[in-house]
């Protein structure tokens, strides 16, 4: 098979991607891997209409790569809170912050507040007189994360 195709085919899911994540309202993270598998599985259908034989491991292995490379960036240029605090003081006045501003953006509302938010949200926790305490959706979740921190050795993380 040509390795045109594979790269075409990472092509493809990657000017998707663009424009899902221009138009549609829902999760980034969401549209970035579904669109991936998406991609992924019209591929293999459409493909062999093409070739006659369609090699399985090589074209998985070279779209699966490429778009793993994609799916780290866009991790971290979603998620990473050095790069925002970097766009935040490059539109600054002055290209200059100070840093209890950043911690208060940064720190408290975008990292507790917002996370609270979201756990009270998805129904994981609850509010109560006493702080926040877990559902019973929580306490499953956190026993499935705790479940796999323990098989993967993680001792502290966040």
């Amino acid at each position: 098979m040509n390795g045109a195709f594979v790269l075409g085919g990472a092509g493809l899911w990657f000017a998707i991607v663009l424009v899902l994540l221009r138009l549609s309202r829902r999760s980034p993270a969401l549209i970035v891997v579904a669109s991936a598998a998406l991609v992924y599985v019209a591929l293999l259908v459409g493909l062999p209409a093409i070739f006659h034989r369609l090699e399985f491991w090589p074209f998985s292995a070279a779209y699966g790569f490429l778009t793993l490379c994609a799916l780290m960036l866009f991790g971290a240029l979603y998620k990473s809170v050095s790069l925002r605090m970097l766009g935040d003081l490059s539109k600054a006045k002055g290209h200059a912050l100070p840093e209890q501003e950043l911690l208060a953006r940064y720190i408290e509302e975008d990292s507790f507040s917002r996370r609270v938010a979201i756990l009270l949200e998805q129904g994981h926790a609850e509010r109560t007189p006493g702080g926040l305490n877990l559902s019973s959706k929580g306490r499953r979740i956190a026993a499935g994360i705790y479940g796999l921190q323990r098989a993967f050795a993680i001792r502290a993380s966040g």
